[in-house]
């Protein structure tokens, strides 16, 4: 016997002759639409997962899910009845989608103080008709996507966590991106594609750069006695460090990760950061560097051989094995640092919503004389518009990069 029943929705607004009910497809480009607006209006929305059968004319069949022993009791059908009603009352509910196996209702600039007058309205009406002790058998997958500031969702995190402790039958989930991509087949493919490639080419090209990342060790180690020899005649004591540098950057979903790189500064260089931004808009003719920190001529780097390094990429060379392990792809937005993130604004969070990489845009279109907000814009645009054929040009634009060494600092 089946785990689910069925039940026609007849009584009240559920879907009028004269609403649009969108294809999987659109709907979730819909969504995706959604994500960039409220970003760019510091607004939230909610997307709730009905489940359900099949349409019937301008009605539909729900798959109602529940116990195998309360299967045919008709005062749960009656609860779920009820509750799907008031989700779908017309004054909430924006736009309504198809997916497979289940209905999707959307709604616009709504935020988790609606969830909780929802739910509040919900168990009203179902205590209206005498069913509370059923309210157990009510459960419906709630998405909740914020375009607030990071002070905003840490305080939305606290909230989700203790509501889904709760046991509400409203389980809110957060969502990005490319969570959307990958309710499409041809989203999730993309995505196995592209780890298939990352693995295929970071082993290729570790062996094809294995001799450069050889002489590069080599630079660096020359460079950081060169720099312990001064340090040494000044007075300073100088303790050994690796060649290899790991600073904590933050990867998809706002997760952080050791990335590596070859030493191009100084060690300790990181504790003069705060004194340095100071002169950071003098020292980069009017760009506008936003949260980054990116100067022309820095004085922490080293003398011998660390501007090189820098200037033609090469220092990012040990990145391809953060590849291997999954914190990074060949291709995507840079790593941001963590004290960079948290001055983000809202829309800027979109670019954590794939995995960073060791090129993008950015990377092949003037890097370092691009500006802030213009270096979030690329990003953006190749979240939009990512594909194999995107990345191919990218990853080839890169080598050219390279050797030029445009746009470094």
């Amino acid at each position: 016997m089946s785990d689910t029943e069925r039940i026609e929705m007849i009584d009240g607004r559920v879907l009028a002759n004269d609403e649009f009910v969108y294809p999987r497809k659109y709907f979730l480009q819909i969504i995706k639409e959604e994500i960039y607006r409220s970003n760019r209006k510091n607004q939230c929305f909610l997307w709730f997962e009905i489940p359900y059968k099949n349409f019937t004319d301008d009605r539909f069949r729900l798959h109602i899910p529940f116990g195998q022993k309360k299967k045919k009791n008709s005062k749960i059908l009656e609860m779920w009845k009820i509750s799907i009603q008031t989700i779908l009352l017309e004054e909430n509910v924006s736009i309504i989608g198809q997916g497979k196996d289940c209905l999707w209702s959307l709604y616009v600039n709504k935020d988790l103080s609606f969830l909780e007058g929802l739910k509040e309205l919900v168990e009203e009406r179902i205590r209206e008709a005498g069913l509370s002790e059923y309210l157990r058998h009510l459960s419906f997958n709630t998405y909740f996507y914020s375009g607030k500031s990071q002070s905003f969702v840490q305080e939305e995190d606290k909230f989700i966590k203790k509501w889904n402790s709760e046991a509400h039958f409203f389980d809110i989930k957060r969502f990005s991106i490319e969570d959307v991509n990958e309710r499409i087949f041809h989203g999730l493919y993309r995505r196995f594609l592209k780890r298939t490639i990352d693995i295929v080419g970071c082993l290729f090209c570790i062996v094809i750069f294995s001799l450069t990342m050889f002489l590069c060790a080599i630079l660096v180690k020359l460079a950081l006695l060169k720099w312990a020899s001064e340090q040494k005649k000044l007075g300073n004591s100088v303790k050994s460090y690796s060649i290899i540098f790991k600073q904590v950057r933050i990867g998809r979903d706002g997760k952080p990760f050791k990335c590596y790189k070859f030493r191009t500064m100084y060690p300790g260089a990181d504790k003069e950061k705060e004194k340095l931004k100071k002169l950071q808009d003098a020292e980069n003719s009017g760009i506008n560097r936003g949260p980054t920190f990116k100067m022309n001529d820095d004085p922490r780097i080293l003398k011998y051989g660390g501007a090189f390094l820098r200037r033609h990429s090469l220092d990012e060379l040990p990145q391809f094995f953060n590849v291997l392990k999954g914190d990074m792809s060949l291709v995507g937005p840079r790593p941001p640092t963590p004290d960079e993130v948290r001055e983000y604004d809202a829309w800027h969070y979109i670019r954590l919503s794939v995995k960073p990489g060791l090129t993008c845009f950015w990377q092949t279109s003037g890097r370092n004389d691009i500006d802030f907000y213009d270096w979030m814009r690329l990003d953006n645009k190749y979240i939009r518009n990512r594909s194999t054929l995107v990345d191919l040009n990218l990853k080839l634009k890169t080598l050219e990069v390279m050797l030029s060494g445009k746009g470094a600092s």
